[in-house]
């Protein structure tokens, strides 16, 4: 139910701008977390990495992963977990952007960042979690 409620609500604001403070990234975060979602994210979150992987600069665009992404994952999880992504330092915006093929979506030609995949960032998100965990 709730998670249904948020993916609503995420629908309609995927066509908001990005600059209304953290209102778009505390809903992500929820998105993100709800278990029920974690099938959807984990299978959104291999297919980028992947990419980026596959790529000698690591660099990614949604042109090259749109396809790969399992039919059961509802459009709206696919822009929640990209931005979360992006909001843990996962992915980095290169600056750059492409023309969308996105025919399917209605955004053929328009522009699209082109995300770097941030090795380390792994590594510095555990160490953020184990200073933030209360001691023992």
């Amino acid at each position: 139910m709730l998670g249904d409620l948020a993916a609503e609500v995420a629908e309609h604001l995927i066509g908001l701008p990005l600059d209304y403070g953290t209102t778009v990234e505390q809903i992500a975060a929820l998105l993100v977390a709800e278990p029920r979602n974690s099938r959807a994210v984990c299978a959104v979150a291999a297919v980028v990495v992947n990419d980026a992987l596959a790529d000698p600069f690591r660099e990614t665009t949604s042109n090259r992963w749109r396809t790969s992404i399992p039919s059961w994952v509802a459009p709206q999880m696919i822009g929640v977990t990209v931005r979360r992504m992006l909001t843990l330092d996962v992915l980095v915006h290169t600056g750059r952007y492409v023309r969308s093929t996105d025919k399917h979506g209605r955004n053929t030609g328009k522009l699209m960042a082109i995300y770097a995949l941030n090795l380390a960032a792994p590594a510095l998100l555990h160490r953020r979690d184990d200073a933030e965990r209360p001691a023992a």
